[in-house]
């Protein structure tokens, strides 16, 4: 349920993004005007997300590092986990699997040379 909540913000975020930029190649034109006022809508929205009576304070501040965050980042690690081997994605799978657990992870990067 909670990856829901997560992808629904993320999938209000994008679509805002790509509105506004429809707004910044179509700049007064009808078409802008009515996605600007949609753009709007969908910002109340993920504020008024934030404020629901029943969410517990720990569950706010998630929520608006969410709204904060990067509304294609997932889709940018989506996109590149193909390319790995085998052997890299089972890490990274094993890695993420920790970082949920909330286990402290500590990165040392080699060079190739």
């Amino acid at each position: 349920m909670r990856s829901s909540v997560v992808q629904g913000i993320q999938h209000l975020k994008q679509a805002d993004e790509f509105i506004n930029d429809f707004i910044r190649q179509a700049p007064n034109t009808r078409g802008s005007v009515i996605f600007s006022m949609y753009s709007k809508k969908i910002r109340w929205i993920l504020t008024d997300i934030l404020t629901f009576p029943y969410f517990t304070d720990e569950v706010r501040v998630g929520i608006k590092k969410e709204i904060e965050s990067d509304a294609f980042g997932v889709e940018a690690i989506h996109d590149k986990i193909p390319l790995l081997s085998p052997d890299q994605r089972a890490m990274l799978e094993e890695l993420v699997g920790d970082m949920l657990d909330g286990k402290t992870i500590e990165i040392k990067i080699k060079s190739k040379e």
